[in-house]
């Protein structure tokens, strides 16, 4: 009785277009961000019902987004990522020119009581639209390429401007593996890493944030790292199986425990089992894309799939990877499970993208 029942449930993913070894990961990493949310809405009087309640409705519109994209024909995909870059592009200017600095950069917009960072979902749509570029320059070799240059600078020159160097990192990681792919020519991509090397070396000079954080990092006597010890901490207390929701005596005291940190809440609370389990759900999401991306000759849909994989992992091991104090610092959040409208809805319309692209590979 139980296998009937498991195989209707297989058999109606399967209906609804929704690839149970990407969905299933998804709404467990949704779950156990609503319980560190909630754990750290406890601890805000004021703010209780407010935190866990947005976080609630971000994850049922974050929902919804995956349902309604993985629908789409690869017609609707690309104009939808036209449009949502294009407005996304105005906004993120908007925020340089007309919205206050919040933490020292004007990347959000502050409308009431929410905040929205556009450059979030600039993410999914500048992925698809590369990828489209560069499947026609792969069989025309026209000037499709150098109008992907053109916006990735743009974006480039938007997030340098804000400053968010952390997001400009994970745009040219992605943008350049794209380009690899797509095996163009080395004389035009050499300029671009010098170009980039360049960048980082300016960004170190010119930006004091960025400098404060690469040399808090490696020379140990170089500002406070009360953050980072805390975040340690949690990890350390946390043991195999965590104090339990609410319990969390060190993470109480870190900062930005349900965004930036919420990894190392996530470690103390629910402990080093949950800890690594929530690493297994997100590789097992990477890999199941990059398995079906092996079955595609549509290089479009291929490199679509890379790219898409590829900004949800790497975001994962910066946040990871900054609670563990393996890498400087960044104001990067945990897909799905950090609290933020925009980081759900960005990760929302990347698996979203994903499931209808996986649809159209199965197919083949």
């Amino acid at each position: 009785m139980k296998l009937l029942k498991m195989t209707k449930i297989l058999s109606n993913f399967k209906n609804k277009n929704l690839d149970i070894y990407i969905f299933v990961p998804v709404v467990f990493l949704i779950i156990v961000g609503i319980f560190g949310v909630f754990s750290v809405s406890m601890r805000i009087d004021n703010k209780y019902d407010l935190l866990i309640k947005k976080h609630l409705i971000f994850c049922v519109f974050g929902l919804t987004i995956i349902y309604l994209f993985s629908k789409l024909s690869l017609k609707n995909l690309i104009m939808i990522s036209i449009l949502i870059f294009t407005c996304s592009i105005l906004l993120s200017f908007s925020t340089i020119f007309f919205f206050p600095e919040t933490k020292g950069a004007n990347r959000w917009i502050k409308l009431f009581n929410f905040s929205f960072q556009p450059t979030e979902v600039l993410k999914p749509s500048f992925i698809i639209l590369s990828s489209l570029l560069l499947a026609r320059y792969n069989s025309k070799k026209d000037f499709s390429f150098l109008i992907n240059l053109i916006l990735f600078t743009t974006i480039s020159i938007i997030l340098l401007r804000q400053p968010d160097f952390g997001m400009f990192i994970l745009f040219f990681s992605v943008w350049i593996l794209q380009i690899f792919n797509t095996q163009i020519e080395k004389r035009k991509i050499l300029p671009i890493l010098l170009i980039f090397s360049g960048a980082l070396i300016s960004s170190y000079i010119l930006l004091d944030h960025v400098k404060f954080r690469i040399n808090n990092f490696l020379f140990s006597n170089v500002g406070d790292n009360y953050q980072i010890n805390k975040s340690l901490n949690s990890f350390s207390n946390g043991g195999f199986f965590g104090q339990g929701i609410g319990n969390g005596e060190v993470s109480k005291n870190l900062p930005d425990a349900h965004s930036d940190f919420i990894y190392a809440l996530i470690g103390e609370e629910f402990g080093f089992i949950t800890a690594v389990s929530v690493l297994i759900l997100y590789f097992v999401i990477y890999f199941r894309i990059f398995m079906i991306s092996k079955i595609t000759n549509n290089f479009f849909i291929l490199n679509s799939l890379v790219g898409l994989g590829n900004i949800l992992i790497f975001q994962t091991i910066i946040n990871v990877s900054s609670s563990l104090n393996l890498m400087p610092t960044k104001g990067m959040t945990l897909p799905f499970i950090s609290y933020g409208g925009s980081s759900i809805i960005s990760s929302s319309i990347i698996i979203g993208f994903i499931l209808t692209l996986i649809n159209y590979a199965k197919k083949e």
